[in-house]
């Protein structure tokens, strides 16, 4: 078959056609791996360097950076979420199967009259990708993360259906709301600041000044702000 043979050895036409198809297969682009070289986020468009190399008889040849490559960031309803993109992030590229002459710069359809096919002039990238060490680490189990890729500072939702800011240099829970809408707030050691009120409000409580209790009022009004803490502390 093409591609295992010579062209010594291409005497028939079917070998010969078989070497024609394959040239035209080598030529269909479809998904490549992709690095940032540099990126707008005002028109959340790209400089690309697709990840592919081609030999031209003894000469080895990068793929030329394709410009202005529309990076899809995702979106819907109004709302949406962006990355700004750094040069050596990697992306995946796609190439479009009509031209996007119109389609992208106007909108509505592609043309699917006689024209490009897969050409490289008709990418667009998705942020991500890369080789398989590239990975996101620390990530909740069961739930979501956005944030820093190291996991350490961001928005998690997890599988019990809480959700926490995390952050600080050991990427700890610092903001938690439990999932019966119970909240919190921790410091990098650990303490929670609706503990800290609460032990004040103790204080408060059962405070003694010259061996004479606080007055009742006060005594009062601190069991009921006790009372709401412990309501919300998750």
């Amino acid at each position: 078959m093409a591609g295992y043979q010579g062209t010594s050895t291409r005497r028939s036409g079917h070998e010969a056609l078989a070497a024609v198809v394959e040239a035209e297969r080598r030529e269909i682009n479809t998904v490549l791996d992709g690095t940032i070289v540099s990126y707008d986020r005002t028109t959340q468009q790209a400089t690309i360097q697709p990840n592919l190399k081609r030999k031209f008889g003894d000469k080895e040849l990068a793929a030329p950076q394709l410009q202005k490559i529309k990076v899809v960031q995702a979106k819907g309803g109004g709302h949406g979420v962006h990355v700004d993109l750094a040069p050596g992030d990697p992306v995946t590229i796609h190439f479009r199967q009509r031209s996007t002459d119109t389609s992208q710069t106007e909108g509505g359809d592609a043309d699917g009259s006689p024209g490009r096919m897969n050409d490289l002039s008709d990418a667009v990238a998705f942020p991500g990708g890369g080789a398989d060490a590239q990975v996101q680490s620390n990530m909740p189990a069961g739930g979501a993360h956005f944030g820093k890729t190291d996991g350490k500072s961001g928005l998690q939702s997890r599988a019990d259906g809480s959700a926490a800011i995390v952050g600080g240099p050991n990427g700890s829970d610092k903001f938690v709301v439990s999932s019966a809408g119970k909240i919190d707030m921790k410091s990098e050691s650990g303490d929670s600041l609706l503990d800290i009120v609460r032990a004040a409000l103790v204080l408060i409580k059962d405070h003694l000044n010259g061996g004479a209790p606080t007055d009742a009022p006060s005594q009062a009004a601190a069991t009921a702000l006790i009372a709401k803490i412990d309501g919300m502390k998750a």
